[in-house]
C-alpha cells in the first residue's frame, strides 16, 4: 500500500522558494508525523530531501511505543530513490539514521558509488537505465516494508502514477496564491494518463483544507 502526502497552494503550486515547507501549518506537520507513524517506511525522492533538508528520524518513546502497539518498527526508515546517487555514506541522513535508511536506485548508476553506500546501508537495485518502482515496491515489500507514505517529489510522484504503485492521496491545500513559477505536485517528462480521484476524507483548519482521496480503480 503506497500513500502520497503532499501540500500545494491553492493555485497549484507545490513548492515557495524552492521548498515545500512554506506552504505548510503546524497541522500540516500533525498530519505528516500522522502518517509516518502508521507507515512501514517513508518513501522520498533524494533530491527532495536534500531539497527539503531532511535529518534522520528520533527515536521518540511515546511514538515508539504507540508504533510497536500496531506492529511496527519503533521508526520507520527513511527510503530514498535516487539515480545518480549523489549522497555521501557520511551524510548524517545515512550515517546516523536509527532506523537504517534504504537506497533505491537502479543498475545504470555509478557502481562505485553503489558499492560504497552498500557497506553501510542497504541498497535495492530495481531496473536497469532508471528506477523501475514496480521492482523497487516489491523488493520493499520483501523487506517488511509493505505500508509506503511516499513524500515526493513531484518528479518521482509522477514515475510513481506512471508505474501505477500510488493507492491514495493526501493532500494539504495551503490558503495561499503564490502565483506563476513554481511547479505542480506531479512532474516529470512522462506520458501519463488523467487518474480519477475518489475524495474519502475532506477537513479544514484555520483556512487549510485536507483531502484524503483514493485512486478509482482503472
Amino acid at each position: 500500500f503506497v500513500r502520497v502526502n503532499f501540500v500545494a497552494s491553492a493555485d497549484g503550486a507545490a513548492t515557495v522558494d524552492g521548498q515545500a515547507a512554506g506552504l505548510g501549518s503546524a497541522t500540516d506537520q500533525q498530519v505528516l508525523r500522522l502518517l509516518r507513524d502508521r507507515s512501514d517506511g517513508i518513501l522520498v525522492g533524494a533530491g527532495t530531501a536534500s531539497a527539503e533538508s531532511y535529518r534522520p528520524l528520533r527515536d521518540d518513546p511515546i511514538r515508539a511505543a504507540a508504533r510497536t502497539a500496531r506492529g511496527l518498527s519503533r521508526v520507520p526508515p527513511l527510503i530514498l530513490v535516487s539515480q545518480r546517487l549523489s549522497m555521501d555514506p557520511s551524510d548524517p541522513i545515512i550515517a546516523r539514521a536509527v532506523a537504517r535508511t534504504v537506497i533505491v536506485t537502479c543498475a545504470g548508476s555509478d557502481r562505485d558509488r553503489r558499492e560504497a553506500l552498500a557497506a553501510v546501508t542497504p541498497v535495492i537495485v530495481a531496473g536497469q537505465e532508471t528506477v523501475d518502482l514496480r521492482a523497487a515496491r516489491t523488493a520493499l515489500a520483501e523487506r517488511g516494508l509493505r505500508r509506503l507514505v511516499c513524500e515526493g517529489g513531484p518528479t518521482l510522484l509522477g514515475t510513481a502514477l506512471e508505474a501505477g504503485i500510488i493507492d491514495e492521496l493526501c493532500l494539504t491545500v495551503s490558503p495561499m496564491l503564490t502565483g506563476p513559477g513554481a511547479g505542480r505536485i506531479v512532474d516529470g517528462h512522462l506520458a501519463i494518463d488523467p487518474v480519477r480521484l475518489q475524495l474519502r476524507h475532506l477537513l479544514e483548519d484555520d483556512g487549510f483544507l485536507f483531502l484524503r482521496y483514493a485512486l478509482a480503480p482503472s
